[in-house]
């Protein structure tokens, strides 16, 4: 017979070596662009804020910025659930 040494009958030896095996989880899957994909995109965003914004000038900057955080988005989450534009009569 073993010796067990005041150890309870059923509880684990501290010293064993044994795991239980945990199934292993699919680390999550990114979408990834080269870099000249991701700044084409990022210029189609651009410029479609700027279209939206009724052609104002002077925002580049803002627009540029507002575009990388939208395509940083997209490639991490998916594409956003955006409201279909209605076209003017």
């Amino acid at each position: 017979m073993a010796k067990t040494e005041g150890r309870k009958r059923g509880t684990a030896d501290p010293t064993s070596t044994r795991q239980k095996k945990r199934p292993q989880q699919a680390p999550p899957q990114r979408l990834t662009v080269s870099d000249e994909e991701r700044y084409d995109q990022v210029a189609r965003k651009a410029y479609e804020l700027y279209e939206q914004r009724g052609e104002e000038h002077g925002h580049d900057l803002d627009d540029w910025l507002a575009a990388e955080h939208l395509v940083q988005e997209e490639l991490l989450h998916g594409p956003s659930q955006e409201e279909p534009v209605m076209e003017e009569e």
